[in-house]
């Protein structure tokens, strides 16, 4: 320890109390600790030997106890904070509906291809002497006031400052000139090449509505500001939940999911053993019990809530290899085995598992998008000629391409010959299963070793919210079982008891179950089960609705996925018809090309898409079509 200038430091300068008798004992160089340390005096260097004594400065330790509490929030701070963080929430949900003024998917496009400039209108960006106005919940700021939204936060000269080259806001000062932006402490700086502010237009290489995140400082703000810089998100982000979000597998959340996270972080348990916290532990087994039975598994079955699809898959390929390849030295010769529209997440995890080396398998689909079980049989024999060792294959119930639904029943009889392992990924179509007309696309996953399935989809749990099940629960059990450190040594634990961190290689994970628990146990399922069969019936509406629109192809949904073209044209009209039907951004879609053929996508799952949704879709598909003026027809073609 450097001790030079020992006697600057302000918490050794004061009075120390011995903690242990009590007693005030003055000492203008004293140490926390019985060591031998030295410092320098003039010229010379003494040596002070530490005594048994201990000495404590009192005063130091309650300036940092006054400065820890802040983090102890009290009843009425918390409400404030919720209120608040309420209203941003009520004016973003506002705006999930395509009715509203500002109810776009993404924000709209002006103009198309690489272009970044932003023409006046709606989204107008403008600074002037003493004002800037953006967007539709128009933000201004004067000389001496802020208003943001309809709500009207106000700050005072000391919030924001704007004038005709600069604009200054909080203890970090934000500068705009002419030519440059400094933010803060670190400085971002931007040229006149990257961002333009003038009366008709912006442009930036990020972006009309993009900003920074208010950043990270010494010093905390306001929640007000707090709030604000995050309900920013809101114009920046492709608004998952809105009614004219049908592309990917848009993700929904309800308000008891939203409580039930505030409550899991608020009560904060450890939710992975059952000697931290028993009822934690058993709101999720119930949660992955009932999922077993909804497929048909034993009691006897096991699993975990997990971080999403991927990592329940990867959960149980763990399984799968370590009860099928054992050795690491055959990771190099083990096969698994894919359909040619299986997830990519699938085979990703190969990497994460060590077994980079394993050999993929594509295997090709049929007609109605399925594996082609014929030349799955044909891979695996020749592979086990060639010395192989085939392990794992990996059929879809809803695939994410185009919804389709693979042969379960005659895979497992493959896989069963061959001494596989049967994963089912369901993590899209999984949770359909609870819809009488669906129940016969999951018929043989009972039979599956391993499923993964999506509550952040069919049950509009929030992204984050996965979930492994395997058949034989004793074999995911052998390949995840801690083994505790000696601080655990003392902790009170029950063989009989199947803790979650026994189930998955994840500790310390979030407490995911009351994201699924609560909506559940308020709406009931009945209410789930209804939200996903009128998606599935409005797949069929706009299956037959596009179905008698000239110059469209269009392919009959399994599920909730529906894919059309325009036949007979290059792939760069099917991609202007898509820019044309998205451009105002009030809808969502895009492409994908399945057997080597481009079609537009549409997946209709978003619990807020109605009939007057797929509607208003529709006509905007037939205006579209029209606008382009393509030859006549007389025709209809359905794929």
């Amino acid at each position: 320890m450097d001790v030079t200038n020992f006697s600057s430091q302000p918490h050794w300068r004061h009075c120390y109390r011995n903690i242990c008798t009590d007693n005030f004992v003055e000492r203008k160089h004293s140490f926390p600790s019985p060591f031998t340390t030295s410092f320098k005096t003039h010229s010379r260097t003494k040596k002070i030997t530490m005594s048994s004594e201990v000495v404590f400065n009192l005063e130091y330790l309650t300036r940092l106890e006054e400065s820890a509490r802040t983090l102890e929030s009290t009843p009425q701070q918390r409400s404030e904070m919720m209120f608040k963080a309420q209203r941003e929430v009520d004016a973003y949900l506002e705006q999930l509906s395509l009715d509203h003024p500002t109810g776009w998917v993404i924000p709209p496009k002006e103009t198309q291809g690489q272009d970044k400039l932003v023409q006046p209108g709606q989204y107008q960006v403008q600074s002037g002497p003493n004002q800037v106005q953006s967007g539709p919940d128009r933000v201004q700021s004067g000389p001496y006031q802020a208003q943001s939204g309809p709500d009207q936060v106000q700050s005072g000269p000391d919030w924001a400052q704007s004038g005709p080259d600069r604009v200054q806001s909080g203890p970090d000062q934000v500068q705009s000139g002419p030519d440059q932006v400094q933010s803060g402490p670190d400085q971002v700086q931007s040229g006149p090449d990257q961002v333009q502010s003038g009366p008709d237009q912006v442009q930036s290489g990020r972006g009309p509505h993009e900003t920074e995140p208010l950043p990270i400082q010494e010093n905390g703000v306001s929640i007000d500001e707090v709030l604000r810089d995050f309900s920013r998100i809101g114009n920046e982000m492709e608004r998952e939940g809105h009614p004219g979000h049908m592309a990917y597998v848009p993700g929904n959340s309800t308000a008891p999911a939203a409580i039930g996270d505030f409550l899991a972080a608020s009560f904060n348990p450890y939710s992975l053993n059952v000697a931290s916290c028993r009822r934690a532990v058993k709101m999720q087994q119930m949660i992955v019990q009932w999922v077993g039975r909804l497929f048909g598994y034993p009691s006897a079955c096991a699993g975990n809530l997990t971080s999403g699809g991927t990592v329940a898959t990867m959960v149980a390929m763990t399984t799968a290899r370590d009860h099928k390849v054992p050795r690491s030295k055959d990771y190099s010769r083990s096969v698994l085995y894919l359909s040619e529209l299986t997830h990519d997440g699938v085979a990703k995890c190969l990497s994460t598992l060590g077994m980079r080396e394993a050999v993929v398998r594509k295997v090709p689909v049929d007609d109605k998008y399925r594996m082609d079980v014929n030349i799955l049989r044909k891979f695996i024999e020749n592979d086990v000629q060639n010395n192989l060792l085939p392990f794992l294959v990996v059929a879809t119930t809803g695939t994410t391409d185009v919804g389709s639904v693979d042969p379960v029943p005659a895979i497992r009889a493959v896989a069963t010959q061959y001494n596989m392992w049967l994963h089912v990924d369901a993590c899209y179509g999984g949770f359909f299963v609870l819809c009488n007309s669906a129940k016969h696309l999951f018929e043989g996953v009972e039979t599956a070793d391993s499923i993964a399935v999506d509550p952040h989809k069919g049950l509009y749990a929030p992204f984050g919210t996965g979930l492994v099940l395997v058949r034989n629960g004793t074999l995911l059990r052998n390949s995840n079982t801690r083994q505790h450190g000696n601080y655990m040594q003392d902790q009170l634990t029950n063989p009989e008891d199947w803790n979650p961190e026994d189930l998955t290689f994840e500790q310390s994970a979030h407490f995911r179950a009351p994201r699924v628990l609560l909506p559940l146990q308020l709406y009931g399922v009945a209410t789930f089960r209804d939200a996903l069969q009128e998606k599935l019936e409005l797949a069929k509406y706009l299956y037959l609705r596009l179905k008698g629109q000239a110059h469209i192809q269009v392919v009959e949904p399994v599920l909730s996925t529906v894919l059309f073209r325009i036949p007979g044209v290059s792939d760069n009209t099917n991609r202007a018809l898509l820019r044309e039907i998205t451009t105002d951004g009030r809808f969502f879609i895009t492409t994908t090309t399945v057997k080597g053929v481009l079609y537009l996508r549409v997946i209709i799952f978003c619990y807020r898409t109605h009939r007057q949704d797929v509607d208003v879709f529709i006509n905007k598909v037939k205006d579209a079509v029209v606008k382009m003026e393509l030859p006549e027809v007389e025709f209809c073609h359905a794929g």
